[in-house]
């Protein structure tokens, strides 16, 4: 029985290993995905292909269109083409191959997610009128799916499977509540800065969004340094969060007085376009970084007191046969 116990053991880390493989590649087509999405909205080319799912009556367009501000529109379908492809490519190896029923269950929600986004980017041609309001969401589904696959990456990783002690969470509020308020944060500062992007409001929700996220990431991580500074684990994701939140800042001070700048401008013109840019992005990688830090906080942090930990591990271990969870 034990024999049999540790081959499965050994297929389950080789599946894992093969989907963690695959969920790196789909994170990095996703940010690049993220940034032509950017490039669309900075260089205000969401109009410039006046029908969907086809461009211009074809599925693959002449060169003779490709030009102007139909390059940025075109491409960012063609990468949302291929990110949805392997998305589906996830699950199906996910269904197939005995992925634990969580690592399943996500994989399948990543694929609904990215089908759900595909319809939305439809609506947004089909219904100009209300192009404002439906990128929000539009932005808003883009940046839970990067969420999610971020979250595979780790819980596929070698890391995640390792044997890990729990600690208690001693700090008040709970690191890990804190961390789970925070991702909330970010994701919304994502809508709000889509709004503004899009013209859906003004800059106001979106400093005040940034207030927040700002107070929070902080708050955040000086928690987790000062509970658990020793535990690299955990402080590596905190201070990298550090780090990205001060380069957001700097980078949506810039961008905000760039787009002032070139308010009179006929057409967006760089910095601006370059500044916009790079704020999306950094923000996507707060978000990702965020998503680890959740991750790790709840595999490692326990609520209990000392004398419960052994408790927990054996209620962990239980899970971790079942849903995937380190074990």
């Amino acid at each position: 029985m034990k024999a049999k116990e540790s081959i499965d053991e050994l297929n389950r880390a080789g599946i894992n290993r093969r989907l963690h493989r695959l969920l790196i590649l789909l994170a990095s087509m996703t940010v690049v995905l993220l940034v032509a999405g950017a490039l669309v909205t900075s260089n205000e080319a969401g109009d410039s292909v006046p029908d969907w799912p086809l461009s211009f009556g074809r599925w693959v367009i002449n060169s003779n269109y490709f030009v102007a501000n139909v390059r940025f529109e075109y491409s960012h379908r063609v990468i949302a083409f291929f990110v949805g492809a392997t998305t589906l490519v996830l699950a199906i190896r996910a269904l197939i191959k005995g992925a634990k029923p969580l690592i399943r269950n996500l994989a399948l929600a990543a694929f609904a997610g990215v089908v759900m986004q595909a319809l939305i980017g439809g609506a947004r041609v089909s219904f100009p009128a209300y192009k404002p309001l439906i990128a929000i969401a539009h932005a808003l589904v883009a940046q839970s799916f990067l969420a999610l696959i971020v979250g595979l990456v780790v819980i596929t990783s070698a890391r995640w499977r390792e044997d890990k002690s729990l600690t208690e969470d001693s700090a008040h509020p709970s690191a890990r509540w804190l961390v789970i308020l925070t991702i909330c944060a970010v994701l919304a500062q994502a809508a709000l800065g889509a709004g503004f992007r899009h013209g859906a409001f003004g800059v106001i929700p979106h400093m005040a969004g940034a207030a927040v996220v700002f107070l929070l990431i902080v708050w955040t991580s000086l928690t987790i340094v000062h509970y658990h500074g020793r535990d690299a684990y955990l402080r590596r994701p905190a201070l990298a969060l550090l780090t990205l939140l001060s380069f957001q800042l700097i980078l949506g001070l810039l961008a905000y007085a760039a787009r002032l700048q070139s308010h009179n401008d006929p057409q967006p013109l760089e910095p601006m376009i370059t500044l916009t840019l790079a704020h999306v992005v950094v923000g996507a990688l707060t978000l990702a970084s965020v998503v680890v830090l959740a991750l790790r906080c709840w595999g490692t942090l326990s609520p209990a007191n000392q004398d419960d930990v052994q408790v927990r591990v054996s209620l962990r271990a239980q899970a971790g046969q079942s849903c995937g969870y380190p074990v």
